[in-house]
């Protein structure tokens, strides 16, 4: 066992306490924003949704009244009451996926972090964060897509606005990006499992040799 860790150097050490600090950090802002994004969605008007409107000029105040702005609007924030339980447990679904889907990320990093300082790179462990990191990744913006445009049809239904719409190929555009992340960590993974198969080959060969001598 001790032939699969290698003590750190003082710059991995460092970089690693950088990871796993920063990583605490972004936990406090996840669930900071998480709180913030319930109660701005949540109101006692109503469920808060922003929805495209037709072009029109308006003249706003800005800068707590202090200026005014003259411009078009094209989108407006409405308050629907009376949303479906489904549209409802679809917004909630996609807020708390968001949440889910950041801590998973997280805390991946902060296992490799933590690994690392342990001076153990090549280990399943790591391999295994990396594949929940790529997956996460992957699979759900797709998901939290897929929720948020049912909360919408489900506001839009409850404000007598238009006809249900499905997702639309487009919209998946938005996250081809977050796509591609997860897919080129998914491949660190693999690269990681072919490092631990290598290292546990030349542990056993070195087994071998000692045998024969």
């Amino acid at each position: 066992m001790a032939a699969t860790t290698a003590a750190p150097t003082r710059s991995e050490t460092a970089d690693a306490i950088t990871v796993i600090l920063f990583s605490a950090a972004a936990l406090v802002i996840v669930g900071i924003s998480t709180a913030l994004r319930i109660g701005s969605t949540f109101r006692d008007a109503g469920i808060a949704w922003s929805i495209p409107i037709d072009e029109q000029p308006i003249s706003a105040t800005t800068d707590s009244g202090a200026v005014t702005v003259d411009g078009i609007a094209q989108q407006a924030m409405v308050f629907a009451t009376g949303v479906d339980p489904v549209s409802i447990a679809a917004i909630i679904g996609a807020i708390a996926l968001w949440a889910l889907a950041a801590l998973v990320v997280i805390g991946s990093v902060a296992l490799v972090a933590f690994n690392l300082l342990r001076g153990r790179i090549f280990v399943p462990g790591n391999a295994r964060a990396f594949d929940a990191i790529g997956w996460t990744l992957v699979a759900a913006p797709m998901v939290i897509v897929i929720l948020e445009k049912m909360g919408r049809n489900g506001v839009t239904a409850a404000l007598g606005i238009g006809i249900v719409e499905p997702v639309h190929p487009i919209e998946f555009w938005t996250i081809a990006p977050i796509f591609a992340a997860g897919v080129a960590v998914g491949l660190i993974a693999v690269a990681f499992r072919r490092g631990i198969r290598l290292r546990q080959e030349k542990e056993e060969l070195e087994k071998d040799t000692e045998g024969l001598v």
